[in-house]
């Protein structure tokens, strides 16, 4: 499915061995451009839980990287930076398609997003609750953990789109169980192949189509996206996209000014 090729950096694409370190935990990772928000996000998910969080380091500032220290496990991702192809490499019937769905401002992204599944890989927990660092954690997540015990060991929720006809899931939240072999998988695709799929979501749903994974469809409420109704039961509110991280801004500002 991908290309075969050699690598120093073909260990970082498996299951690491360290020890694990709690049976259930959250994970979660951002490089230097996205970092502003992780204090926004540790603020509203220690409001109602208490399980140890893994904070990924993707190419955060010295500061930054002190601040996760403190308040949890830290690790680093090492890899070739970046392996992610650019826009000159793709080719131009995608990126019509990515940019009239994406924005043009989407490639400022893609290199974070590829590394995901390599992030997911360095866990330091048996089950495994992932969020993306604009998810406004609003309640307790401890029921998501059960959804790893299941015999996929997987839980996604689908987006109300596909791709052709490929149904499209959205890995900003996701729950899993260490050593899936769907993890690896979804590493080696995204690392090798970037250049044929606009995002880590997009690899990850192929993978789920064309080889029929099993997985657990995750609740609405624990991934629920800004563009739908406001709902007060929503457990995890995902403000995704540029929208989204004006609207963070404009909480932490409030937040900042209302302390004052």
């Amino acid at each position: 499915m991908y290309r075969e090729q050699k690598d120093p950096f073909q260990e970082h694409r498996k299951w690491n061995t360290d020890k694990i370190l709690a049976e259930k935990g959250i994970l979660v990772a951002c490089d230097i451009t996205q970092e502003w928000i992780l204090p926004w996000w540790w603020d509203h998910y220690q409001k109602t839980n208490q399980y140890p969080v893994c904070f990924i380091d993707l190419g955060m500032s010295k500061p930054k990287k002190s601040w996760c220290q403190e308040r949890g496990i830290y690790r680093a991702l090492r890899t070739p930076d970046p392996f992610v192809a650019e826009k000159s490499e793709v080719n131009s019937d995608r990126i019509q398609d990515w940019e009239g769905h994406y924005g043009k401002s989407f490639w400022l992204n893609r290199n974070a997003w590829f590394k995901k599944p390599l992030a997911c890989l360095l866990t330091a927990f048996e089950k495994t609750i992932w969020l993306d660092i604009d998810c406004k954690v609003q309640g307790s997540l401890e029921p998501l953990f059960s959804l790893s015990d299941t015999s996929a060991g997987f839980s996604i929720a689908k987006e109300n789109r596909s791709v052709g006809d490929c149904p499209i899931f959205n890995s900003g939240v996701m729950v899993f169980k260490r050593m899936l072999p769907l993890i690896e998988e979804w590493a080696n695709l995204a690392y090798f192949e970037n250049h044929a799929y606009a995002g880590d979501q997009d690899v990850l749903s192929f993978l789920i189509k064309e080889r029929k994974i099993a997985f657990h469809e995750l609740p609405q409420t624990y991934n629920w996206s800004r563009c739908n109704r406001e709902n007060p039961q929503a457990q995890i509110l995902h403000l995704h996209g540029l929208y989204g991280k004006t609207v963070i801004a404009h909480e932490i500002m409030r937040s900042t000014l209302e302390s004052r």
